[in-house]
């Protein structure tokens, strides 16, 4: 026997299947959220050139303890490329170090302005992580292993340079919490909230109120040519981007610029 339908209970039936539609609509844009997709497409290996688009830049000219900007991996990602040195001149040859996803901040001065950076002062990384994800950050590169460069756009909110730098050794930064870890200079520090990292030691934190490390950009060397290439970004994600190749990326040379952002990011 037939079962007939009232309309009243039919257009009940269709709001149902309506409201379920939609809301199976909403679960994958809302899992890609709450999950965001691993890092997708492949990273561009760009060589390292000055603005004129066509002179490589050369580790052996790069000033010391200078902040020099690049984009990378993405067009509106910068970031900082730095050649450490001691404040009497001695170059500091940067460790492999294994870096934690998220951390407590070290509450010490970077630890490199002697000249060298040890195992203990490595192993300070593992004390302060609250996570279980590290993330191994390969050591500097040039002739004397001092070239390193990281993301400029801070992990804690996202201030982007010159509001996250580097200073020095003996330029004493904005004040720090506590103030004696940027007194000597030799951070990465954030005006903005004043979050520091250590450069020599994979820009783990040394004060908040971040709890992640910058991301670090790989870096080639030939030596037979001293030229330089971007090639990887490894750590956590660029802050502000849902992963690392998502967004135009840049070509394969990236101009470079002392003290300020190049004035456009790829040739």
């Amino acid at each position: 026997m037939a079962v007939r339908v009232r309309r009243r209970d039919f257009l009940k039936l269709l709001g149902g299947v309506g409201v379920v539609a939609a809301v199976g609509g909403m679960v994958p844009p809302l899992v890609r959220y709450v999950v965001p997709p691993v890092l997708k497409g492949e990273m561009p290996r760009s060589q390292l050139v000055w603005e004129d688009c066509r002179t490589p830049v050369k580790a052996s000219e790069l000033k010391p303890n200078t902040n020099y900007i690049f984009y990378y991996p993405l067009v509106d990602t910068p970031n900082i490329l730095l050649k450490l040195e001691t404040p009497d001149g001695r170059p500091v040859r940067i460790p492999e170090i294994k870096v934690p996803a998220t951390m407590n901040a070290a509450l010490e001065p970077p630890a490199w302005l002697d000249g060298s950076v040890d195992q203990e002062e490595l192993k300070v990384a593992e004390r302060i992580s609250t996570s279980p994800t590290f993330y191994t950050y390969p050591g500097g590169v040039g002739k004397d292993g001092n070239i390193i460069a990281y993301s400029a756009i801070c992990q804690h909110l996202g201030c982007p340079y010159p509001a996250l730098k580097y200073y020095p050794p003996g330029t004493p930064t904005p004040p720090t919490n506590p103030p004696e870890v940027g007194a000597r200079g030799g951070v990465m520090h954030c005006l903005c909230h004043g979050s520091a990292y250590d450069p020599a030691r994979g820009a783990i934190v040394l004060t908040p109120p971040t709890v992640k490390p910058q991301p670090y950009i790989k870096l080639e060397w030939d030596p037979a040519t001293d030229e330089l290439y971007a090639v990887d970004v490894i750590g956590p994600t660029i802050l502000g981007k849902v992963c690392n190749t998502c967004g135009k990326t840049v070509g394969p040379r990236i101009p470079v610029a002392e003290e300020r952002e190049p004035e456009k990011p790829t040739c």
